[in-house]
């Protein structure tokens, strides 16, 4: 059960950093590493002694991170960029992949403004050709995401984690979740 639930770690100054097996979060309480800022009734016990299981906990150093060069280009962040669906057609099936708009063998190149989220029909139909010869359009152009759009992607946790989540992440990042639950 403790490497399936999710806690939101967040950093010394209350700004998110990951989720973390609800294991690894336990102990980085327990080792004085982080402290417990928000749990539901979720209760760990071992011979000895009983634990209130955390849903966010904050580091006590600070994490020190990076530079922000942006969204990552990845077909995962596509995906999620077209929101799941077929840029052509429009639907949102299980068989999505990605396309380019200008063919690579036409010296397309595999960049955000070029590459679009096609189902496998529609990717067929296209193949090498370009959007007119095709006689196709795309419902939406494409775009760099800011990388601020897809900071997280929620994990599937239970309703009492998720709402102790709300006041620590963007309310983007809920989006999707509205018809989970």
């Amino acid at each position: 059960m403790l490497d399936s639930l999710k806690i939101l770690v967040l950093n010394h100054t209350y700004e998110p950093l990951q989720f973390c097996n609800a294991k690894r979060g336990l102990v980085m309480v327990l080792t004085g590493r982080a402290e417990q800022l928000e749990s539901d009734g979720f209760v760990v016990r071992s011979p000895a002694a009983e634990f209130r299981l955390p849903t966010v906990i904050r580091v006590l150093k600070a994490v020190k991170r990076g530079a922000k060069k942006g969204l990552a280009f990845s077909k995962k962040n596509i995906l999620r960029r077209d929101n799941y669906t077929c840029q052509y057609c429009g639907q949102s099936s299980l068989h999505l992949t990605v396309d380019h708009i200008l063919p690579k063998s036409r010296g397309g190149k595999t960049t955000w403004t070029n590459v679009v989220v096609a189902c496998k029909p529609c990717n067929l139909r296209k193949g090498s050709q370009t959007l007119v010869e095709a006689e196709m359009a795309l419902l939406r152009k494409p775009y760099k995401p800011d990388f601020q759009l897809y900071p997280f992607t929620i994990p599937s946790s239970p309703k009492s984690f998720l709402e102790s989540w709300q006041k620590y992440l963007p309310a983007k990042s809920f989006a999707g979740l509205a018809n989970n639950n």
